[in-house]
């Protein structure tokens, strides 16, 4: 019957076959034509992608895998299930986030698969794709060592897109871990190279190759102290935001966007977006996207008046992502929600939310926020008269901030080491120190943070 059902599909129905592969994909999985199956739950598959269905294509995709399963002993077996836990690996990126279990299961299917073939580029693949995964697990390390096997061994045999995408990866991995200049690093080359080619560009995270680069370079400057450099990166992607058409690149592009409108204070147009991120997240089923949406809208609310309000939306975006089994990012998004808490009296909270940021220090090598979590300690400290613990914490923030060259973070600590110490009757000392810093940063444009610090620098002086 399902046979019969089939071949009327084909022969009365061709439009709706075109339109629904996955209509003719069941009743020939059905009918036992595993082969056909798996040809059409493969477009489906594709079809559901394309207009942003990932959850739908995860169904598609599971059901074409239990199709090729049926057909290992075909020639080329290994390669088409390699492509197909890639392709599902690509659907749960965007359903589930980068932590998933699933997603974890998924590659390592590749990975067993693409071992059986002798594809460099598959097997390349297999290890860019896997990235992500390893960032939001906290094993940065260990991707590094995967990603160095690569470029040591087929450097010469992978297109540029690949060979750009493992130095992409070798930043991210970098960023994590707070090795800043290593990173910056890496990803300069990897937009150098993805520069030079005309070559379709890989899907990275689940989105475009070129949008993952300029967000971790972004960050990346930003930490260091390069704002110029930062700022241009930036505008050049925003620029690009309305010619994008996948939903999950154009909530992945405003929320690079969001970090530049978070650090110039322009807070109405930040509370749009991140609004914009979530809408495209809740629609599509984009759940850690979403995460990040709402700590976008928090910060905005909190900075607008509704502070409160930011707070309950960081608390939000924060348990999205950790409940995805999310490492990377989390940090700072912890540091988001402290500073809110410290700033509405709320210390004791604040603190015990620092634990979950100690948690990741102590179970993994995502060290990007130690420097910041660090200060916020201090800032608790301050605030409840304990000047003593609030220099040592600042101190400390300082050492790591130079340790790791992230002089953005450097500048945030030594701004309020230098009240702390104004309040204990040393306002030279914090002044001379606060100066320095701000000398540092050699930019036409004023960031928030630059001037919270010219101002704390002005009432020093007065």
């Amino acid at each position: 019957m399902h046979r019969q059902i089939a071949v009327a599909l084909v022969e009365l129905r061709a439009d709706a076959v075109e339109h629904s592969p996955e209509l003719l994909a069941h009743h020939l999985q059905e009918a036992g034509d595993w082969e056909g199956a798996l040809e059409y739950w493969q477009k489906a598959g594709a079809a559901a992608m394309a207009r942003a269905a990932a959850r739908e294509a995860v169904s598609h995709y599971a059901n074409a895998i239990n199709c090729s399963k049926k057909l290992d002993e075909v020639s080329g077996g290994a390669e088409r299930m390699t492509h197909l836990h890639l392709a599902m690996a690509n659907a749960l990126m965007q359903t589930e986030g980068f932590g998933a279990e699933r997603l974890g299961q998924a590659l390592e299917d590749a990975r067993r698969a693409s071992a059986d073939t002798t594809l460099v580029e598959l097997q390349c693949e297999v290890v860019l794709s896997s990235g992500v995964y390893f960032y939001a697990t906290g094993r940065n390390r260990d991707y590094l060592t995967i990603a160095d096997q690569q470029l040591q061994k087929h450097v010469d045999l992978l297109p540029l897109a690949y060979v750009s995408g493992l130095w992409l990866n070798k930043g991210t991995a970098h960023f994590n871990r707070g090795e800043w200049r290593f990173a910056l690093e890496a990803l300069r080359k990897a937009r150098g190279l993805i520069d030079r080619t005309d070559a379709s560009r890989r899907m990275l995270g689940g989105g475009d190759q070129l949008i993952a680069i300029h967000d971790i370079l972004q960050r990346s400057l930003f930490a260091m102290g390069f704002i110029d450099e930062a700022v241009e990166t930036t505008e050049h992607l925003i620029q690009a935001i309305d010619r994008m058409e996948k939903p999950f690149d154009i909530g992945w592009a405003l929320n690079v966007k969001c970090y530049l409108s978070a650090l110039f204070g322009r807070d109405d147009v930040l509370l749009q977006d991140a609004g914009k991120i979530i809408e495209i997240s809740e629609r599509h089923g984009f759940a850690a996207r979403r995460g990040l949406g709402l700590s976008w809208r928090g910060l905005a609310r909190s900075r607008l008046g509704e502070l409160d309000a930011g707070i309950a939306d960081a608390r939000e975006g924060m348990v999205v992502l950790r409940g995805k089994g999310v490492v990377f990012r989390v940090q700072e998004k912890v540091c988001w929600l402290c500073d809110l808490l410290v700033q509405a009296g709320r210390y004791e909270e604040a603190s015990h939310v620092l634990a979950e940021a100690d948690a990741i220090a102590i179970n993994t090598d995502d060290a990007c926020f130690l420097a910041e979590c660090t200060r916020i300690r201090g800032q608790i400290a301050a605030c409840r008269n304990d000047p003593t613990g609030a220099v040592r914490l600042f101190e400390k923030a300082i050492a790591i901030s130079q340790r790791q060259e992230a002089r953005l973070f450097e500048l945030c600590a030594t701004t309020q080491l230098a009240t702390v110490l104004a309040r204990r009757g040393h306002p030279e000392e914090g002044q001379t120190r606060l100066r320095a810093i701000i000398d540092a940063f050699d930019t036409k444009h004023e960031i928030v943070d630059l001037a919270a610090a010219r101002k704390v620098l002005d009432t020093l002086h007065r």
